[in-house]
């Protein structure tokens, strides 16, 4: 149905989002369900299955998926008929009756289901898209959640603050908390895999805690714990399973704790659709080219510690990072120093690369780039200023290159205990890139995350500024482009028009979300709305030199 009438973007992510939980499965990607619930969540269950059963005619035995809100026991011993061997049972649970996850567990373990794992998520998924999952007695994974929560400003929002996260571990701890999402599963028979890694002892003799993550890649992890220098092969893990993020191309990470330690030391990524496998194989690609050529690793860059399939899917472990997201803390009198912290980091990164002439790179990183534009926001420019922009592109001089994050935001660096910085999220990256487009990146948008104005109409009365040396924030700009100039061997010359093409190049993934959110071709009114489009044309009208 998707491929003859896709959905746009707004109902495709509700209904994806609404099916999170299958990342809580040993298997995230049913071929047949059975679903005892209606509304949003059976049609959701409908949209990522390829079949479904009717609980009246075909309880076969031969479904991967059940699933129920509120069961009864006899829809429990429906569900666990109509599942093969091996199949899992997704459950809600929103009555105090139910009797905790003690009460839960007993219930699916009386109607014959297995290895029962009772979570908490947060928001609710019948309110909204649900951000975090939390596997109840996992108090490492617990604690970190509650530590994660945003700092709140003020003496009286402070004290609040402490005191709902005070009732949310008292809750949690106790099982007093509602609703909750339970996992279970159906023995598999003699002989199949699924009975092979449930009954299979770890490899380091110690155990699984609670988790979102299946047991036999819990065991790799754990077997494999010491050889990835993460310290003494820990007794018991866990995962708290992140499904953040705004579209549905989004992925899915499980952080992996060593219980009860809170902090986190592996990402475990997951593509939630087919579209979003090549960025994750291009972020485990680039960390590894890194790797490859800084031996003893670049400091804040997670590094790539298995690529593999997993349960059908593409899954990558990366070492954890952790920090507070660089938005939540700046301020005007803190704003050159990320500045600056950012703009050393990156020059580290990049190191002396020799300049390469044009030639060597012009095809491959300007060329395409530049079509692209054309094409997909041409009817709705001024071809004058798409004349101008190949001109000033055209000047371009030699250029180092070097590994380009390509989403350098605010949003993606971290400010570790320590002070440093910690960057998230390479799905987007070139190894092989251009210099200063993700300093120029990072600049614009620390300066409007301060102003608080993202959006085409406030960045036309705002962008001056960044370029303006006489202001105070163009004076950073100015002095941070200059250093990272210095540090890597760029010509000042050439910032003028790398400038022009940061702001083409991103344009391409804000195109590609237009058109998901029509399922079509946008409208006029759609792409004059662009961001990328109006921080262009307030480049090539400033006249800016460097």
């Amino acid at each position: 149905m998707a491929a003859t009438n896709p959905l746009s973007e707004k109902v495709r992510n509700r209904l994806l989002r609404r099916t999170d939980w299958r990342f809580l499965l040993r298997t995230p990607v049913p071929t047949k369900c059975i679903c005892f619930a209606n509304g949003l969540l059976g049609r959701a269950v409908r949209f990522i299955s390829d079949r479904m059963a009717d609980d009246q005619l075909d309880p076969a035995g031969d479904c991967d998926l059940a699933v129920a809100v509120n069961p009864n026991r006899a829809m429990l011993r429906k569900g666990w008929t109509a599942l093969r061997p091996g199949g899992s049972c997704y459950t809600e649970w929103y009555s105090p009756l139910a009797g905790g996850p003690k009460g839960i567990r007993r219930r699916l373990e009386a109607a014959g289901f297995k290895d029962v794992t009772c979570y908490w998520a947060w928001p609710w998924p019948s309110l909204s898209y649900p951000r975090y999952w939390l596997p109840l007695g996992a108090p490492g994974a617990l604690r970190h959640f509650l530590l994660s929560r945003p700092q709140a400003l003020g003496a009286v929002p402070r004290i609040a603050n402490a005191s709902l996260r005070a009732l949310w571990l008292s809750s949690l701890r106790l099982g007093l908390t509602l609703p909750i999402y339970a996992v279970a599963h159906k023995p598999a028979l003699t002989g199949n895999h699924y009975l092979q890694t449930a009954s299979r002892i770890p490899l380091s003799g110690g155990q699984s805690s609670a988790s979102g993550i299946s047991q036999d890649l819990l065991d790799m992890i754990r077997a494999q714990w010491g050889t990835w220098g993460l310290g003494p092969t820990p007794d018991h893990l866990s995962s708290l399973v992140l499904t953040g993020g705004h579209r549905s191309i989004g992925k899915v990470v499980s952080l992996v704790f060593a219980e009860p330690d809170y902090r986190p030391r592996l990402a475990v990524k997951m593509p939630r659709v087919p579209e979003s496998i090549p960025g994750l194989i291009r972020e485990a690609t680039t960390l590894q080219s890194i790797q490859a050529l800084r031996p003893s690793g670049v400091q804040g860059v997670p590094r790539v510690l298995f690529c593999q399939e997993h349960a059908g899917l593409l899954t990558v472990g990366e070492t954890a990072l952790i920090g507070q997201p660089i938005p939540r803390l700046l301020r005007p009198d803190n704003f050159r120093e990320f500045a600056l912290q950012a703009t050393a980091w990156l020059a580290d990164l990049a190191g002396r690369p020799v300049p390469c002439p044009p030639a060597t790179w012009w095809n491959r990183l300007i060329d395409p780039v530049l079509r692209d534009f054309e094409q997909s926001f041409g009817s709705v420019v001024d071809p004058s200023m798409l004349q101008e922009t190949k001109e000033i592109l055209s000047t371009l001089g030699p250029l180092p290159l070097v590994c380009e994050q390509r989403d350098f935001g605010p949003w993606n660096v971290l400010l570790t205990a320590d002070g440093r910085l910690a960057i998230l999220d390479w799905e987007s990256s070139e190894p092989q890139g251009l210099p200063a487009l993700d300093l120029i990146y990072f600049l614009s948008f620390l300066a409007l995350s301060l102003d608080g104005a993202i959006n085409p109409g406030s960045i036309r009365a705002f962008y001056w500024r960044t370029l303006s040396p006489s202001t105070s924030i163009g004076g950073v700009v100015r002095e941070c482009l200059e250093r990272y100039a210095s540090e890597i061997g760029l010509d000042l010359g050439n910032l003028r028009p790398l400038r022009l093409l940061c702001w083409l190049l991103h344009s391409r993934s804000e195109y590609q979300w237009f058109i998901a959110d029509v399922a079509g071709k946008p409208e006029w009114e759609a792409l004059r709305r662009s961001l990328f489009l109006s921080l262009w044309e307030q480049e090539l009208r400033s006249g800016a030199r460097y």
